[in-house]
């Protein structure tokens, strides 16, 4: 499945030290952002999960379960238009045998050209990847312990070339990359057969 997002999309615009909250699921338990997915394998499956610990009772999940290693179904907002951001994902891994990853899509052109940032509790790392042609290329990585189970949160810099990636509080690594200067959809992304409840999307402006 693909999906090409409108460039033509009204760019975000943020008051200073605001914060916007990226909708994935409606208080009323509907999935509030757009499927697709980058690779192969079966067509993406995200519904709204019953979870107490998420905005309304609600998060979202990747609920197909299937394991082809390169698979990997997204959803995304088509209200959240962006290139410069502070963005801040809340996640819980629940299960997967090859994967279990909560992850963080950006500056998306289409289903095979974007950044993602990821976090996988399976090898405890976190990863950020350029996603060209569908194929993906390590920019950056650092071992971080992310507990299955736990709530966590991944927070995203990005700033022109410049990308700054932390974990739980604590910054892991900075990259700097050029080839995706243009601003893109965002939302959430996941690998395989992982099951992980996403919580909440804050997106805020990157303050110089």
């Amino acid at each position: 499945m693909r999906f090409l997002f409108a460039l033509a999309a009204l760019l975000l615009s943020f008051p200073a030290s605001a914060q916007l909250v990226v909708p994935l699921t409606t208080p009323d338990g509907r999935v509030a952002c757009t499927q697709g997915m980058t690779g192969v394998g079966r067509p993406p499956d995200w519904q709204a999960v019953a979870d107490p610990d998420a905005p309304d009772g609600w998060a979202l999940a990747e609920l197909a379960r299937d394991p082809a290693d390169l698979r990997f179904p997204f959803c995304i907002s088509q209200q959240a238009i962006v290139r410069d951001i502070d963005a801040t994902l809340r996640f819980k891994p629940v299960s997967g045998v090859r994967a279990q990853v909560g992850g963080l899509m950006f500056r998306a052109q289409s289903a095979d050209d974007y950044y993602v940032v990821r976090a996988n509790s399976l090898d405890n790392s976190v990863r950020l990847y350029r996603v060209e042609k569908g194929k993906r290329s390590q920019l950056g990585a650092k071992e971080a312990p992310l507990e299955a189970g736990k709530w966590h949160s991944l927070r995203l810099i990005a700033s022109n070339e410049r990308f700054e990636v932390a974990l739980d509080g604590k910054t892991l690594f900075e990259v700097n990359d050029r080839s995706l200067p243009q601003p893109g959809a965002m939302g959430v992304w996941s690998q395989a057969d992982s099951v992980t409840h996403y919580g909440s999307l804050l997106v805020g402006p990157v303050m110089r």
